[in-house]
């Protein structure tokens, strides 16, 4: 991602930028808990059910990976295999993309959260849903507690 002059310093606009674009949470909420670890592009793609151009899905997915949330791995066969993964980092996120599709869901017109609580990936005890991740590779661990 592309920042200039006293933008380079602050870090909730790294932080926006990094995950901002039509499509990055998208890809880090699939990468991260619909689907397996690591992802074929084309599977990663069609995972997702809007219909995305190619152009801008691999636009996303470099930007991500220059902001250090995805790892791409290419194997040298034919045709080309190219496997996507989050890094440590990009796992930090992932209670952070959880908790927001929770707030939507709660907070968002049209939505029964009733009906999407069945839904939450976080850990829900009496009227808190919890979400968290640790990394021993990183050292630093993340909790998000959302009282509903």
């Amino acid at each position: 991602m592309y920042y200039e002059g006293n933008e380079k310093k602050c870090s909730l606009k790294f932080a926006m930028c990094a995950i901002s674009g039509k499509w990055k949470c998208f890809i880090i909420w699939y990468l991260g808990a619909a689907l397996p670890d690591t992802c074929r592009y084309g599977e990663l793609k069609r995972s997702i059910p809007w219909n995305i151009s190619h152009k801008m899905f691999s636009q996303q997915l470099r930007e991500l990976e220059d902001d250090g949330i995805v790892i791409r791995q290419e194997f040298d066969e034919k045709p080309l295999r190219v496997e996507y993964t989050l890094t440590e980092a990009g796992k930090m996120l992932m209670p952070v993309i959880l908790y927001l599709r929770d707030w939507g869901m709660i907070f968002g017109k049209g939505f029964n959260p009733d009906l999407m609580l069945n839904k939450s990936q976080g850990l829900i005890s009496d009227d808190i849903i919890s979400y968290g991740y640790e990394s021993k590779q990183l050292n630093k661990s993340i909790k998000i507690e959302f009282k509903y």
